[in-house]
């Protein structure tokens, strides 16, 4: 009798955790497959972009902050790769640093002067930032034409194999 209460409890303990368990995406930022949220961009004149505005167009979106190395890093790679090998997909930059002259000076260290690149002086602070839940880290993201993200996180390596 000792082994069947035994072996009863265990059967319900396994019934109940196994029902507990989460089988869905973690709950930050957007994914592929979803469409890219239509977010604001402040250019280096305080001038206003929507990022559906390059509907019609592939684009490759980069947040990064000078602070954070491999998100600068992959600004640099991903600006290179597509400057050499794809010129017909878009590249935008988008910093998430308060002081815009530290983003400029970044850019020129870097040899990225003539990019698509905005600024998020509001830093981690922004309504950017919170909405694509970037504290899980900085992302990058390839969109297609009609503003659906085709993957995150791209790197040149990839690139090469999903276009």
């Amino acid at each position: 009798m000792k082994y069947l209460s035994f072996c009863l409890v265990l059967v319900i303990t396994l019934v109940l955790s196994a029902g507990s368990v989460k089988t869905g995406l973690p709950s930050f930022g957007y994914y592929p497959g979803e469409m890219i949220p239509d977010i604001v961009l402040k250019d280096a004149e305080g001038n206003s972009r929507n990022l559906h505005d390059y509907k019609g167009k592939k684009v490759v979106v980069n947040f990064w902050a000078t602070y954070h190395a491999q998100s600068r890093a992959n600004n640099v790679q991903l600006y290179n790769y597509l400057r050499k090998n794809k010129s017909d997909i878009e590249f935008v930059s988008v910093a998430f640093d308060e002081n815009k002259n530290v983003v400029e000076r970044t850019l020129m260290l870097d040899k990225l002067e003539n990019i698509s690149q905005f600024y998020e002086i509001r830093g981690t602070s922004s309504e950017v930032y919170r909405g694509l839940k970037l504290n899980e880290g900085f992302r990058s993201y390839l969109i297609d034409e009609n503003g659906v993200i085709i993957a995150m996180n791209v790197t040149p390596e990839n690139l090469k194999t999903i276009l």
